[in-house]
């Protein structure tokens, strides 16, 4: 054994924080789909109280509860009064990143994209993006955004509901 694999360096212990932030990120992300296809499939409701949209196909009501209740897109991908609030009819347009990384030297991407545009303009990137973590670029989107591994059909579901919005 070498010393080297003992000593707990500045650059290990950064690296297993993040780890352990990626996984617990990725964690609640899993729990949350999970959540919901269990609620979908027996028609039961969240615990929101809404009742999940039926599996049957990707649609308009689908997508907008995954955007809304499930992935929490509209959170972060959202302008914001100076209140906090999220401005309406702003939905989905892009902002400044809320959220910093608590990690030293872990970067966050420091404004989200409009999904609205991104929608409209490359349907097949944000679907992709959605089944796969893999952007336009080939590479994965910066963090805090999560390597989501949605169906086919919920992809679809949210591409549709963005570009149905005015």
């Amino acid at each position: 054994m070498r010393i080297a694999d003992v000593i707990e360096t500045p650059a290990r212990a950064r690296r297993a924080r993040l780890g352990s932030f990626v996984l617990v990120l990725g964690l609640a992300v899993a729990f949350g789909i999970g959540t919901v296809v269990r609620a979908a499939g027996s028609g039961q409701s969240d615990r929101r109280g809404g009742t999940p949209p039926a599996s049957a196909g990707a649609s308009l009501e689908r997508g907008r509860y995954l955007t809304h209740d499930v992935a929490m897109c509209v959170q972060c991908h959202s302008p914001r009064d100076g209140s906090g609030r999220i401005i309406e009819g702003q939905e989905f347009r892009g902002a400044p990143m809320p959220l910093r990384s608590p990690y030293p030297g872990v970067e966050f991407a420091l404004r989200t994209p409009d999904l609205r545009e991104l929608a409209d303009h490359s349907e097949d990137a944000l679907v992709r993006l959605l089944e796969t973590g893999i952007g336009r670029d080939g590479n994965r989107p910066q963090l805090p955004m999560p390597p989501f591994r949605m169906s086919h059909e919920d992809a679809q579901s949210i591409a549709m509901y963005l570009r149905s919005l005015p």
